[in-house]
């Protein structure tokens, strides 16, 4: 996992989840993380990045250049639910978390079901066969993911050290 795309929904939450995930991933694997508009010819041969975009804004060379995409496909319905408890932090003047869904991302969560078939139809192309895709549907999810990720490439950090 050296050249990642994170992609998601539009909008504020989807876009801070996306920019949450893909810059832990970027600390942890070491490479920078960029806007899939500024993957280039020059930054494929580099020794990796994580690219972030909306769904229907990724570009079919930065999916080819990449290994792995990560799909933050968050359900209307757990969008919502965050949206309500964010209502009841603010309600009980406690400081909402950053991350948290207004009115607008439940709207873009729901249009960003339409592109459901879309990713699905493009991520089954002969020519991204070589992606190493994971699928991930909500906040806790992602969250989950991610720590895995962090202790999973701490475990093997070590063990490429002995080997060099």
């Amino acid at each position: 996992m050296k050249r990642v795309v994170v992609m998601g929904q539009a909008g504020s939450f989807g876009n801070a989840w996306c920019l949450h995930a893909a810059a832990r991933l970027a600390r942890r694997l070491g490479v920078p993380c960029v806007p899939a508009t500024d993957v280039s010819p020059a930054t494929h041969g580099s020794s990796g990045w994580v690219a972030t975009a909306a769904v229907g804004a990724l570009a079919h060379p930065v999916m080819r250049s990449a290994d792995t995409a990560v799909w933050l496909h968050f359900r209307p319905l757990t969008v919502g639910q965050a949206w309500v408890r964010g209502l009841g932090a603010a309600h009980a003047g406690t400081n909402a978390a950053d991350r948290l869904p207004g009115l607008a991302d439940i709207r873009d969560s729901l249009m960003h079901m339409a592109w459901t078939p879309h990713l699905h139809r493009l991520l089954r192309l002969p020519a991204l066969a070589h992606l190493q895709v994971f699928h991930l549907r909500s906040p806790a999810e992602t969250d989950f993911w991610l720590h895995a990720q962090e202790h999973r490439l701490q475990l093997c950090a070590p063990a490429a050290a002995q080997a060099a």
